[in-house]
């Protein structure tokens, strides 16, 4: 695709898909208490200058809170917004790599986001890339990552990544199907013409049919999609059967093989589901919401050796991501302890997920918490009783 093309899809895109908003937890930053506590007192203010759109006064204030407790990372991002809002790319560009650069390993999907939006617009496609490519590592689901890192694929030569990202961007965000098609199109005849540029008949004819099916089903329905449909109508034994169907021509088609995982999982056939996932995460390693979905289904199996073995081999994989990442693979491991009657190794990796900071997790940890409680209650219990008795 050529870059001047490109341009004009992305800012299709964006209409689509916005940048990231970032958490507004508090850092912990290497001011003192006194500064972070008046930082966040002035930061209140601020943001309802940024709510409300009145970026030079926002610039102003943020970046007087900036300058005495420079580490306060909600003002960096929202002082990056207020630059990029009024055109200020370079300043904008130059405050969210601070943002990154202070959180370091605790980098959130946003942040990698913001920066690769604002490269976007400095026309800076492999920087861009770059970025949205740290940030999926972060957020392999997010439909924002996803949708742009699909195009920056293409506009940088990469068509087969394209497809990949974009086809996941349809499985995670059903709502942009109608959107994400087309370029999925685009991807696809990118793909076969760069694969019979290089003598690879077969896969150019296999991306020219996706290319075709795609193109040809534009407001209409694709086989997945057709999965999609009986899926959110919860007929997942159809959905199973017309897995089964696309994967006997297609057994590389990953979210296929994730579906099916879910699908059976929801069928309680949890080890077809195992089996479903393993397939999926053989052809999408670094997918970890998935990789924590399968340990957790393990667990509910009864397969607790093999959920204990995979929750370590992911805490170790993907320990660079950060504690708010790591959230899901904690909770997961928990469950693993749960499944072995560790109960007490359970709590532990429960009360980890649960300060994570990731939202989504932290209410079923604390319910985690309080079933071990509850099973460690019973068993001091139980010891007291067989104590007393001995005693006699």
């Amino acid at each position: 695709m050529r870059i001047s093309m490109f341009c004009r899809t992305l800012a299709a895109a964006a209409a689509v898909v916005a940048a990231l908003p970032g958490s507004a937890a508090l850092a912990t930053a290497a001011c003192s208490e006194g500064q972070m506590a008046e930082a966040q007192l002035q930061f209140q203010g601020a943001q309802q200058l940024l709510e409300t759109g009145q970026w030079d006064q926002a610039i102003a204030n943020l970046k007087s809170i900036v300058e005495f407790c420079p580490e306060y990372y909600p003002a960096l991002r929202g002082l990056g917004k207020a630059y990029q809002e009024t055109g200020q790319l370079d300043l904008a560009a130059d405050v969210y790599q601070k943002v990154i650069d202070v959180l370091a390993e605790e980098t959130e999907a946003a942040d990698y986001g913001n920066l690769g939006l604002v490269f976007t617009k400095q026309k800076k496609y492999r920087e861009a890339r770059a970025e949205y490519l740290k940030a999926k590592t972060r957020d392999p689901e997010n439909c924002s990552v996803l949708v742009n890192l699909g195009i920056l694929h293409n506009a940088a030569g990469f068509p087969i990544q394209a497809v990949e990202t974009l086809e996941d961007a349809q499985m995670f965000c059903p709502d942009l199907v109608d959107k994400i098609t087309p370029r999925l199109a685009e991807a696809c005849s990118a793909a076969a013409a760069q694969q019979k540029q290089i003598g690879n008949a077969d896969k150019a004819a296999m991306y020219q049919a996706k290319a075709r099916e795609y193109g040809g089903t534009v407001g209409g329905t694709t086989a997945y999609q057709q999965i999609q449909a009986k899926m959110k109508t919860g007929d997942y034994a159809s959905a199973v059967d017309l897995c089964d169907e696309l994967l006997a021509s297609d057994p590389g088609h990953a979210n296929a093989w994730l579906t099916k995982a879910r699908a059976t999982d929801s069928l309680n056939r949890k080890d077809e589901s195992i089996a479903a996932y393993r397939q999926y995460l053989t052809l999408k390693p670094d997918n970890m919401d998935e990789t924590a979905a399968m340990i957790i289904v393990m667990a509910e199996a009864g397969q607790c050796a093999a959920a204990l073995a995979a929750s370590r081999e992911a805490l170790e994989k993907f320990a660079g991501n950060g504690a708010k990442a790591l959230g899901k693979i904690h909770f997961a491991y928990g469950k693993a302890h749960f499944c072995a009657k560790d109960y007490s190794s359970a709590r532990n990796e429960f009360g980890t997920a649960a300060q994570s900071g990731d939202p989504k997790w932290a209410e079923a940890a604390r319910e985690g918490i309080g079933a071990c409680e509850s099973y460690l209650d019973y068993e001091s219990a139980q010891r007291r009783k067989s104590a007393q008795q001995g005693g006699r």
